[in-house]
């Protein structure tokens, strides 16, 4: 018993010897080559067991972090966009309530049509109302005017949208008129709000 373990002892230094002395007799090169190796071999799972999965977790971080950074720039962007709407809302609705309450957009529409002289160019006028919601309600006035020249066009719509009154062109389609070159056929929209009346 004690011989063999004497035996498997010595095996192992005359092995470390050997392989040794099996480098030693290797070419410069050759043991260049050898150490490239094993540094490749190194860098690899070094590359693969610790390097990729940092990396990969760090982009996954930076990703998540402009992510999160977008959307606190959305909602910002977004509370600012109420706040304007909000504060839009307050001011037409004071301007809504210290207008007479006796306007009417209908006719608020045909003194203007007839302040720029054309009311034998209007070929339709449909008045139309929306439901109130919260208390307010949208009047709506669609009209197609013909064959007019440009500064007729500028003078109606200069004199036709009115910030005090609460009145603006929601819509406008201007096109050439088919039966004389130089006249223009319109089709537009105007928009006021109503308070709904205390009951």
């Amino acid at each position: 018993m004690s011989c063999s373990n004497f035996t498997m002892k010595t095996e192992n230094p005359n092995r470390a010897a050997k392989e040794v002395s099996r480098l030693q007799r290797l070419s410069k090169r050759e043991r260049f080559l050898l150490a490239a190796g094993v540094l490749f071999v190194i860098g690899f799972v070094f590359h693969q067991l610790i390097a990729d999965p940092f990396l990969i977790k760090k982009q996954r971080l930076e990703r998540s972090l402009q992510t999160k950074a977008a959307n606190v720039l959305e909602m910002k962007l977004l509370q600012k966009e109420y706040q304007q709407i909000s504060e839009n809302k307050r001011d037409i609705m004071g301007r809504l309530q210290s207008r007479s309450p006796e306007f009417s957009l209908f006719t608020f529409v045909e003194q203007q049509i007839d302040t720029v002289r054309m009311k034998e160019r209007v070929t339709s006028i449909k008045p139309g109302v929306s439901d109130y919601q919260e208390g307010v309600r949208q009047a709506l006035i669609d009209l197609k005017i013909e064959g007019i020249v440009l500064a007729q066009l500028v003078d109606f719509l200069a004199s036709i949208e009115s910030f005090d009154k609460v009145v603006f062109v929601e819509r406008i389609v201007v096109q050439n008129n088919s039966r004389e070159d130089g006249l223009l056929d319109v089709m537009l929209s105007v928009l006021t709000f109503e308070i709904e009346p205390a009951s």
